[in-house]
């Protein structure tokens, strides 16, 4: 069953190119100003937090349950795959990222920017605007692009894998959570306590996201390069400190081992140093595609032999 929705899920994406009408956020706005417009929920940290990204998932779990009493295996089928599709990532990642190549291989710097924004958090946007030059800029949206094709789908499958659609919906709202606290106008008088429940909600996705980015890092290593990947992994296996996107990048980039420009599908008038760039990223989108296959794959053995 969950090798079918997750098949079900992943062809609608191919279509679509993210989960298209499903990604409405806007009653994520409505329902964090209604949790936070409780004084008893203002005036603890973490109580909040705890409510916005939990009661949701509850709602749905509940749902799903319903749904399997009444009409069975259609039943989670038909609330399991939207349900999945809402918890994956916004927008469409391999556009984002042809975008950001065209305009990167013709030099224009601004316009890479631009085409790259979707990738970024707030973080990775006001590092690449402060960016002196042009590998500066790659090396931001490199990393970026890795963590957020991480965000938007890996992690998402491995606690859907793990837990069924809450576990993937609890993914997806701690994300939003985050964001959403990020976005939030500093208040003089709440400061402190906003502080607090940002703090909270980096650390709890920090925590979640520490298996799913072990999972990742191990399957990088069997389909790229081994030896370079495998030793950084054991490296960061119990690292406690480093955030998530720093981890992907060093599994990332031990994963691609040595980068030739020659690998690059651009014209001969790029020059070497665009053409090395470029290759990286577009070894780092096969790879990523290699992860994913291999994932399916393993679920699809799963499903037979066991």
């Amino acid at each position: 069953m969950a090798l079918l929705i997750v098949l079900l899920a992943l062809g609608l994406v191919q279509i679509w190119g993210s989960g298209g009408p499903l990604h409405r956020d806007a009653w994520f706005g409505r329902w964090q100003a209604l949790v936070f417009r409780q004084p008893s929920l203002r005036a603890r940290a973490g109580i909040g937090f705890g409510i916005l990204v939990l009661a949701p998932v509850v709602a749905v779990a509940i749902v799903l349950a319903l749904a399997e009493s009444l009409l069975g295996w259609l039943g989670v089928i038909l609330i399991s795959v939207p349900a999945l599709l809402y918890s994956f990532g916004r927008g469409n990642f391999n556009d984002a990222l042809a975008n950001y190549l065209r305009a990167w291989y013709q030099g224009d710097l601004e316009a890479a920017k631009a085409a790259a924004a979707p990738l970024m958090t707030t973080e990775d946007a006001c590092a690449a605007g402060q960016a002196p030059d042009a590998q500066t800029l790659h090396r931001v949206v490199f990393r970026a692009a890795v963590y957020r094709a991480f965000e938007r789908l890996f992690a998402v499958l491995f606690w859907f894998l793990l837990l069924g659609v809450p576990g993937a919906l609890l993914y997806r709202m701690s994300q939003m959570a985050l964001e959403a606290f990020a976005r939030a106008p500093q208040n003089p008088v709440e400061g402190d306590l906003l502080a607090q429940d940002r703090t909270l909600a980096a650390r709890w996705l920090w925590l979640i996201e520490w298996l799913p980015v072990r999972a990742l890092g191990f399957t990088l290593a069997i389909v790229g390069n081994f030896a370079g990947c495998y030793r950084v992994w054991r490296e960061r296996l119990t690292c406690r400190e480093t955030t998530t996107p720093d981890v992907l990048e060093h599994y990332m980039e031990g994963a691609l081992g040595g980068i030739d420009s020659s690998e690059c599908s651009a014209g001969v008038a790029v020059d070497e140093g665009q053409r090395l760039c470029g290759a990286e990223v577009e070894a780092m989108q096969a790879l990523l595609s290699r992860a994913l296959l291999m994932w399916i794959t393993l679920m699809a053995l799963y499903v037979l032999f066991w």
